[in-house]
Parts: structure tokens; sequence; C-alpha cells
């Protein structure tokens, strides 16, 4: 889950950058959660799959939640190692969804879950309505790559809740995604980013952007340390958590 986080957080830091067009503040203001997906190109990552992340569900009080772990799979290697990796923002803008997908199953996107590219720029508020009586409806996805938003197919793609892995990082055997996401009894573990990603939420839904001080990207580096680590660790004690590299898994699926 550490390295997870630490692609989230880096998610968030493009969304934030303002050199880009950036997120609506209201898509993340009334989100009912969001999920924070990295398509890997190389690391640690779970069987079967080509990205990882975690989802968070927005609270009533506009608190979010601790995250849950997730993994995607269903897009294809050729696409991660052709140039486009891809962190991938979704919000979620239904509370029946994000219940959805906190449900200890596998949701594939374009079935029960139907993602669109959402609108960019910070203060786009009149194109959802977001001032208004009517409820935003629907789930908004926003794709990084190399330094643009841009857009990537995710019809195909299946999410699924990482139970083992929630298990390790809460230190918690039996917790579920739901536990985590509604159940207000977890307690979220200290220094491992889970407070940078409440922190810059919260300046999503404000329209504010982030320039990284110094302080905080030597503490980016060294929190990437520790999430490596942490991979490797899982790795030794998870029989589903395995090492790749895409270019190598994409020549692979070529030749099949």
């Amino acid at each position: 889950m550490e390295g997870m986080i630490w692609n989230a957080n880096h998610a968030l830091d493009q969304a934030l950058d303002p050199t880009t067009a950036g997120i609506p503040r209201g898509m993340i203001k009334n989100c009912q959660g969001i999920i924070l997906l990295s398509m890997v190109e190389a690391g640690f990552i779970f069987s079967g799959s080509v990205g990882s992340g975690v989802i968070l569900a927005h609270n009533e009080d506009d608190t979010w939640s601790p995250p849950s772990a997730v993994s995607v799979g269903g897009i294809g290697w050729g696409l991660v190692a052709g140039g486009e990796v891809k962190d991938v923002i979704i919000c979620v803008m239904e509370r029946g969804k994000v219940d959805t997908l906190s449900a200890e199953t596998q949701i594939k996107i374009g079935g029960q879950l139907s993602a669109t590219l959402g609108p960019t720029g910070r203060e786009a508020e009149a194109s959802l309505n977001f001032n208004g009586t009517t409820e935003v409806r629907g789930t908004y996805a926003y794709t990084f790559s190399k330094g643009i938003f841009g857009g990537i197919s995710l019809e195909s793609a299946v999410l699924k809740v990482r139970p083992n892995e929630n298990a390790r990082f809460y230190a918690k055997e039996g917790i579920t995604s739901k536990d985590i996401l509604h159940g207000n009894t977890v307690t979220a573990p200290k220094d491992k980013g889970i407070e940078e990603l409440h922190y810059k939420l919260d300046l999503l839904s404000k329209g504010k952007v982030l320039v990284p001080t110094p302080a905080q990207v030597e503490r980016k580096s060294s929190m990437r340390v520790l999430a490596d680590e942490a991979g490797a660790s899982a790795k030794t004690t998870q029989s589903d958590v395995t090492e790749v590299n895409a270019r190598e898994e994409a020549e692979k699926e070529a030749m099949s």
C-alpha cells in the first residue's frame, strides 16, 4: 500500500501543477469518492494487474476516509509499455457507486462502472451544474501522462479490492474495504503519506495549485524509498505480489 499511496500522491501532484488545466474544484468537492490509479511501468504489483491504486470515500463532513487498496487489470501491457504510462484520477459522484466499489468483488469499467473523460479547468463549474439544484451523477476520469491531461480507454479495465494488502497495511486481519471507507473505526497509520493525500484533495476542492517546496520534494523522495522497501517486503509475505517490467511483459504479450 505504501507504493500505491506514493503513486496516488504523485497523481494529485500532477493535478495540482499550476502549468496544467487542472480538475474543476466542484468535481472534487462534490464527489462521493475518488480512485487514484497508476499504470505501472516497473516495480512491485499484484499478479494479473497492470496497475494499482487506492480508493477513498468523501465523508458528509467534507473529510476523507483512509485509503483502500485496489488493482486494475484487463488493459494490456502494450499500452503501458508504448509510452502511455498514466496516472488516472476517477471521481465517483454517486454514493451507491462508492458502496459498490467498497464490496470485496471486481468491478468492470464500462459495465458496472462507466467512466467519462471529465472536463478540465479549476473554475469550470457551470457545465456540470455544481452550483445548481440538480445532483451531479456519473463517474469522471482524468489521466495524466508526460505533462499532459488526456484520455485513456478504460472500458475493458477491471478494478479489484486487495483485502490481503489492506490487512497487512492496517495490521488488522479480516478488515474489509467497507470498514476502511465507511466504518469510521479504522485508524490510519501515521507518516505513510495519507495526511498528504487528504491535504492535496482539500487543495483541489478549493481550486488551489501546489508548487512543492524543497522540503516537500525531499520528503517525497524519501517516501519513495520507503515505498519500494515495503513493496519488496510484501513480496515475501503475499503470494499475489510480483515484480514486473512493463516492456518485457509487452514483448511477451506480443509474441503470444
